[in-house]
């Protein structure tokens, strides 16, 4: 018991100096990587513009992007110097409110962290040089109020006052601007003129209802005061949508022939072929690239517009628009009749088509009902499964606190002190980001599964479900597993000195500030996590764009890399 005991105190000595080369380890990676990233995207971009500034060329309408210079730094002029106005015209409104969010957290945190270097850090850093003797203190523990008590506290009260105050301010400031652009969209003539904004949606019509006539009929029941100008109901479409889906990969696949055979402005001097039929590349027929495609598009239109004539016919669904002379008449409409049901129907201002969810309109209230129940079941068993993980990582974050009881990795921190920090700083973070990569995905295909009507809707289902999910297994859950770790490195502790039973429980009082202490010597695993997830934040995109995106920055670099080789003289 003895050499536990001594082990315990040896290991609890060197997790202070683990600790800061650990979260320094982490930062010098993540700053290595991120420069790496910087240099080779200014490399990359100047010769690379259809895939960097695909908008230039691809634009629709008016909306250009401001010009960039070829050089290497040509984008942050842009980045400066344009302003909400011209984004706001350019973007779109959903895009600047992201933007305006990530600024106001720049600057709130930026103000938090002025505030907190100029005054909080200097209070714990001298009272810690007063008050708590060398070997019971780090780097990093300086830094905080783990080992502070007394009347400095008070300093550390006052500025979460001020934080909270901060917080406030600047959601406030942001907030009337974000009023100020939202009414700005809604007055600009992109929306005015669009047919979507004066069109009100129907949703759950009665089946009695089913006919242009009746939801026209469900808006004169409740005597809106402007008529509609005309009705649609909703019709299935059968094949419809997967007609279109399969024109549009057609018109992608002649594009990229006619690419391959038009590169570089000048005609090839072979057509492009392809091979349909045989087996692992043996056999088949080989056919002029450019006219396959061609013909498969022609056919693929002419089915879209059988199917689009015989539209009338179909059996109709239980949603419909109805369209206004104006945008504002849609708006007093939709106003008038938010929290209402008439005839049981649901009526809202209608979205962006390119946004609507079109097989999730017509489904009933009992199917939504039972995807719901059955969708919840899927979420929990997912986040149970995705909390397991928090076990690896928070035996991982607490590599030196196990010291003491393995073997091998009492070993490998007495042979390599310095890798064994580069791991515990590099390998929790890393394992967690892993596991949290997929969990937005399926959040987003179970919400969809759930029925939402709208992508927007999805979002933020997404963003809501995924917060909760990280308060929950990372704030409490993560941070449990910590305290039963130190709760038992000093139930060992104490057993090694002779302490009774009746002593070990008595101390349990001590409990409340064995949670304080675990949650901010976890400060020092979120300072190593964070830096991992804003890198990774190319997570967010759909699997399908970031696949897409690493074969594109791959394909890239491999050129890039030959045309040195070949030309190296040549810029």
């Amino acid at each position: 018991m003895g050499d536990v005991v001594g082990s315990f105190v040896d290991e609890n000595e060197a997790s202070r100096t683990l600790a800061p080369a650990a979260v320094g380890s982490q930062v010098l990676l993540m700053a290595g990587v991120s420069l790496v990233t910087i240099v080779v995207f200014n490399v990359l971009r100047p010769k690379n513009k259809i895939v960097y500034e695909p908008k230039v060329k691809y634009h629709v309408g008016e909306k250009k992007p401001p010009k960039m210079s070829d050089g290497h730094f040509g984008w942050l002029p842009p980045l400066i110097h344009t302003k909400e106005p011209e984004l706001l015209d350019k973007v779109g409104l959903d895009a600047v409110a992201f933007l305006r969010f990530l600024r106001m957290l720049r600057w709130l945190f930026t103000a938090i962290a002025i505030l907190a270097c100029g005054t909080l850090l200097p209070v714990n850093i001298v009272y810690n040089l007063k008050n708590v003797k060398p070997g019971a203190r780090d780097v990093l523990s300086m830094l905080t109020l783990r080992d502070v008590s007394g009347s400095v506290l008070f300093v550390h009260v006052a500025a979460t006052y001020v934080f909270t105050f901060l917080v406030l301010f600047f959601v406030w400031v942001n907030w009337r601007r974000m009023v100020q652009l939202r009414r700005a969209w809604f007055r600009s003539p992109e929306y005015m003129e669009s047919f979507y904004a004066r069109t009100l949606m129907v949703l759950k019509v009665p089946r009695k209802y089913h006919s242009d006539e009746g939801i026209r009929g469900i808006l004169e029941s409740v005597q809106v005061p402007y008529p509609a100008t005309s009705v649609h109901v909703g019709r299935r479409v059968g094949r419809l949508p997967e007609l279109i889906e399969f024109h549009n990969n057609a018109v992608r696949e002649l594009e990229c022939a006619l690419v391959r055979y038009l590169r570089g402005g000048k005609i090839g001097a072979r057509r492009p072929t392809l091979t349909k039929g045989g087996f692992l590349g043996i056999g088949g027929k080989k056919y002029d690239a450019i006219d396959f495609y061609t013909n498969k598009v022609k056919r693929c239109e002419a089915a879209i517009e059988a199917y689009r004539d015989e539209i009338d016919t179909r059996k109709a669904e239980n949603y419909g628009f109805a369209s206004m002379a104006a945008v504002p008449f849609a708006h007093v409409v939709a106003r008038m009749l938010h929290g209402k049901k008439p005839r049981g129907a649901v009526v809202t201002l209608a979205p962006n088509p390119r946004d609507i969810i079109w097989q999730n309109l017509n489904k009933s209230d009992a199917k939504i009902a039972s995807k719901k129940m059955l969708g919840w079941v899927y979420l929990l068993v997912v986040c149970f499964c995705n909390t397991l993980p928090l076990l690896v990582v928070s035996f991982l974050a607490n590599l030196a606190s196990l010291t003491a009881y393995v073997g091998f990795l009492s070993a490998w921190s007495d042979r390599s002190h310095g890798t064994f920090a580069v791991i515990s700083g590099v390998l929790p973070p890393a394992v967690g980001a892993l596991f949290g990569w997929f969990l937005p995905v399926v959040m987003r295909w179970l919400s969809r599964f759930q029925g939402a009507t709208t992508r927007s809707r999805l979002d933020r289902s997404v963003v809501a479900r995924y917060f909760a999910f990280l308060v929950v297994s990372q704030l409490l859950i993560f941070t449990l597993i910590g305290v039963i770790i130190n709760s038992v490195k000093e139930i060992v502790a104490q057993i090694g000195k002779g302490a009774s039973f009746q002593t070990i429980i008595s101390n349990m009082d001590r409990l409340p500030d064995t949670i304080n202490r675990t949650y901010i010597d976890q400060a020092n695993y979120w300072l190593t996590f964070f830096p991992a997830t804003l890198y990774m934040t190319r997570r967010d995109l759909s699997p399908e764009e970031q696949a897409r995106r690493a074969s594109h920055s791959a394909g890239l670099i491999t050129a890039e890399i030959l045309r040195s080789l070949r030309h190296p003289g040549c810029p």
